[in-house]
């Protein structure tokens, strides 16, 4: 029980500090408000679970022991998150292509899949659920019965923290439209996003 109480803190923390897939979230979710931001936060979650089932059957170690796997995960991951930025300042330059953006935006399957693709791009993420879930696996138990336990936990602890993050930036979207508030939220989105890329680029790690 200490396990999966510490396990849940740690999930928690690490949902809750802004990173880039909380920006995703919430950009989608003041451009697109709910019907964009809810399906962003599901890719993410998706990708989370992905990554939990890795860790925990070993696949993780070894796609992580690949230097070239790792680089290419590095810079695809950096240039995904580089265009989102863009994309973002682009939309914020006048009100008519922001209310493009918006709608073009509005579909769950691309909110979805630009969240899958965004998290499960950055090798942040696959080193972090490769070291940190079989912590919390006890050797002789059953593999199965504590993966769920350990996946119902992170995924229903994400899910709260991203939905919090969707729900608000959707509220603080309407509540902005056509002021200056929202053209530098945006700026500061975009910003943000533009920064996480280049220092995901310039992640490094030693070859083997």
């Amino acid at each position: 029980m200490k396990l999966l109480t510490l396990f849940f803190l740690v999930s928690l923390a690490s949902t809750a500090i802004p990173g880039p897939a909380v920006l995703y979230v919430t950009t989608q979710g003041m451009r697109g408000g709910m019907r964009s931001g809810l399906p962003a936060a599901l890719g993410i979650l998706a990708a989370d679970a992905f990554y939990i089932v890795l860790s925990v059957t070993g696949l993780s170690a070894i796609l992580a022991a690949s230097y070239q796997l790792f680089t290419i995960m590095k810079w695809a991951g950096a240039v995904y998150l580089v265009y989102l930025g863009v994309r973002i300042l682009l939309s914020g330059l006048s009100a008519s292509v922001a209310r493009q953006t918006a709608t073009a935006n509005c579909g769950t399957g691309r909110s979805f899949l630009g969240g899958f693709a965004l998290h499960a791009a950055n090798p942040k993420a696959l080193l972090y659920f490769g070291s940190l879930v079989p912590q919390f696996v006890t050797p002789g138990k059953p593999i199965a019965v504590q993966l769920a336990a350990l996946a119902l936990i992170h995924l229903s602890t994400a899910s709260c923290v991203l939905i919090i993050y969707a729900a608000s930036s959707s509220r603080l979207g309407r509540c902005s439209v056509g002021s200056g508030v929202s053209r530098l939220l945006r700026f500061a989105a975009g910003a943000s996003l533009i920064g996480a890329g280049v220092s995901l680029g310039c992640l490094r790690r030693s070859s083997p």
